[in-house]
């Protein structure tokens, strides 16, 4: 499914394996092994700190390098689902939502990682997504060569209208109509529902007992959008939220995938909305997700929580060749667990990004120092 066939991409990573084998040989005097494209680190002498710094940047790069080639031609990542709990048999899909959710991820550090390219790409990409209704579509456009292979034409909805109008938006003279689209599925509480349609209307939708749910997670990508678009609706919104997110029935598509929430907390603090779930909203029993979960407190604490502690979370994740994102891949959201059909959604690439985003975190202003 990449759009370098198989054979360079396996070249690809060989070369920078190449230079992780050179960084675990060499002493100090291998001091230059690699590109420039993450942060040097200073050789003094083959101190074992310095010897995980370099470790560690050779490990950016590799990450850096799997993005672009997981990357397709037309922008977008492909996402994972499975029938199950556990990244067991997926299966490749198109989505719009994770495009935009690796845009936001890999923004703050696209020049460091040297992905600007990438974003930009994946920007084309979502800002092609919005339809003449203003509305955008999970799977994407209708006629999109992806439909019947990739996804399916499905019901607009209101996260990846969201999402798309957020990051990637040039024609604002359709804004209006999505935001009034948007305004029409609002509920009493002051909540906004997934599906931008009656029911009806639904095109490869599977739902389950609340046909059309107000989620606590597409409440936050909404908030974003009209903190930008409409700042009052979004002061409204952000006034709704609390007694929302203390409710079991609001976490539809993450009460078992809580990744996603917990990284726009933090972005809805920056935004003039902060709020404090109940700790059991963000908290999971899927067995593999713990580390992301701490991978997302750690940005969200960059300057409380230690060198040390973002370091091992770095190692752990970068041993083996990024073993632990090929065995058990951030799992993003899963449909609605009263459905008659289970899905659960993973990214690699998405934890790549994760990974990237910490690192780059940790080796801002200084080298990456081991701590006992």
């Amino acid at each position: 499914m990449s759009a370098l066939d198989s054979d360079r991409r396996r070249d690809l990573r060989a070369s920078v394996l190449l230079g992780i084998v050179c960084l675990l040989a060499c002493s100090a005097n291998c001091r230059g092994a690699g590109s420039g494209d993450s942060p040097p680190a200073e050789v003094d002498g083959a101190t074992k700190a310095t010897g995980s710094a370099d470790l560690l940047a050779a490990a950016a790069r590799l990450a850096s390098t799997r993005v672009k080639a997981d990357q397709q031609a037309a922008g977008y990542w492909l996402t994972q689902f499975t029938a199950a709990a556990r990244f067991d048999a997926p299966h490749p899909e198109m989505n719009t939502f994770l495009t935009a959710m690796m845009i936001d991820l890999l923004d703050p550090v696209a020049a460091s990682s040297g992905l600007e390219a990438n974003l930009a790409g994946a920007r084309a990409h979502l800002r092609d997504q919005i339809e003449a209704d203003g509305l955008v579509r999970f799977h994407g456009r209708p006629d999109a060569p992806t439909i019947g292979t990739l996804g399916c034409r499905i019901t607009p909805d209101a996260d990846d209208t969201a999402l798309a109008w957020r990051i990637a938006a040039a024609n604002l003279e359709l804004r209006p109509r999505a935001l009034a689209v948007l305004d029409g599925y609002r509920t009493r509480e002051g909540l906004y529902r997934t599906w931008l349609a009656p029911r009806e209307r639904y095109e490869c939708i599977d739902p389950g007992s609340d046909p059309n749910p107000a989620d606590a997670g597409i409440q936050m990508h909404v908030y974003l959008f009209l903190e930008q678009a409409d700042p009052s609706a979004a002061r409204a919104l952000c006034r709704a939220l609390p007694a929302a997110l203390a409710q079991d029935r609001h976490w539809v598509y993450y009460a078992r995938a809580p990744l996603v929430p917990l990284l726009r907390l933090d972005d809805l603090r920056r935004a003039g909305c902060p709020l404090r779930p109940p700790p059991a909203m963000l908290s999971t029993t899927v067995e593999g997700q713990e580390i992301w979960l701490a991978i997302a407190r750690a940005l969200a604490a960059a300057d409380a929580s230690s060198d040390a502690s973002r370091v091992e979370l770095l190692r752990t994740v970068a041993a083996d060749d990024f073993a632990l994102v090929r065995r058990s891949p951030p799992l993003l959201y899963h449909n609605d667990l009263t459905a008659s059909v289970s899905r659960y959604y993973w990214s690699e690439d998405f934890g790549y990004a994760l990974w990237l985003r910490l690192y780059l975190a940790t080796a801002r202003g200084a080298r990456v120092a081991e701590r006992g």
